[in-house]
């Protein structure tokens, strides 16, 4: 899903865009993308505090469902407003009405068909990923997305809040994050004696023979939950983006999927081994660095100072991701997404 999205957005760009187009219709720079980037970045504090008040305040659905829909038109509908734009330019007015039904009409789907959570999630997270890469420079989104990267990671490991989203809109169904279900086997002596006793007592009943087998084994069967926020689709396209409208270049922005690609596996890797949610923009942001790295090398091995500095970034950034996660494990203060009513072979 994360590749779908940089693949769609990027190619959507690619098509739509000629470099002619792009010169004559520059992204903000200098003071205005700079004020440009705070504001989003503000806005976007403001906005996971309030949803992380309302979670914890209000428990009624349709105030969720009411916001999750306000997000998913909006976005969906500017990825389809740009999509046929460019396939029926001279009829803007029903454009303009067949963008705004399609994306009331993604959002209906989705409440009636469940399941569709991930599609509405993927579908606004390239209209955010596609409309931010449009309008910002390279520089200006490479910027967001490092305030985005500190902001995740306190927001992961020191409030706690990000874990807090990540659950609600879990456990809601909301088309905040895509995901996907599995079951991972856990020696007995890897939890706590309360934790081990519940999941028995929630397996007790199982008819799966396999699943039994376990149990007697001595290993807890144990429901495993990947997610990926929408935020996490939708920032590494923007730069992605931005780096195709800025330079021109499908190379790099080819590159920076890749590396991106990368930064996921990397954070993937580490969640599994220590068994804890683990913020991905961080990650994401490390090897979005080392692509760029790579890119102005290539360009220039006259540049291996800026190319040296982007590699260094990068890779403290990943040692401070990896560093924290085993702190954490040993302190046993991972924490976890787990969806209610997920039993292990339900």
């Amino acid at each position: 899903m994360f590749l779908i999205v940089q693949l769609s957005g990027l190619l959507m760009a690619f098509y739509l865009l000629s470099p002619a187009e792009i010169y004559v219709n520059r992204a903000p720079s200098g003071a205005s993308g700079t004020i440009s980037v705070l504001f989003y970045f503000a806005y976007l504090i403001v906005a996971a505090l309030i949803l992380f008040f309302l979670f914890k305040r209000h428990r009624g659905p349709l105030l969720f469902k009411g916001i999750e829909a306000l997000v998913v038109v909006s976005a969906a509908f500017y990825l389809f407003l740009i999509a046929l734009s460019a396939f029926f330019p001279d009829y803007p007015n029903y454009v303009l009405l067949a963008s705004f039904a399609a994306a009331v009409g993604l959002i209906v789907a989705k409440n009636i068909w469940p399941v569709l959570r991930n599609l509405a999630a993927v579908i606004a997270s390239i209209g955010v990923g596609l409309v931010l890469g449009l309008y910002f420079g390279f520089f200006a989104s490479f910027i967001f997305m490092a305030l985005i990267a500190v902001y995740d990671y306190v927001a992961v490991f020191v409030t706690k809040h990000m874990i807090t989203l990540g659950r609600e809109s879990v456990n809601r169904n909301l088309a905040f994050m895509v995901g996907s279900y599995d079951v991972e086997v856990v020696p007995q002596g890897y939890l706590k004696k309360g934790e081990a006793a519940k999941l028995r007592k929630e397996l007790a009943g199982t008819k799966n023979e396999t699943l039994r087998r376990l149990i007697a084994s001595g290993s807890i069967p144990m429901p495993s939950f990947s997610a990926l926020g929408t935020g996490d689709l939708a920032i590494p396209l923007m730069v992605a983006v931005s780096a195709y409208t800025t330079y021109f270049s499908y190379f790099f922005s080819a590159i920076l999927v890749v590396a991106t690609s990368f930064g996921l596996a990397f954070a993937m890797y580490v969640s599994k081994k220590y068994k804890m949610a683990l913020p991905a923009i961080p990650p994401l942001f490390a090897f979005a660095s080392i692509g760029f790295g790579i890119d102005v090398l290539l360009a220039s091995s006259s540049n291996w100072l800026l190319a040296g500095l982007l590699f260094a970034e990068g890779l403290i950034v990943l040692a401070i991701m990896l560093l924290t996660a085993i702190n954490q494990s040993r302190k046993g203060l991972g924490a976890r997404i787990v969806p209610k009513g997920r039993a292990a072979g339900s």
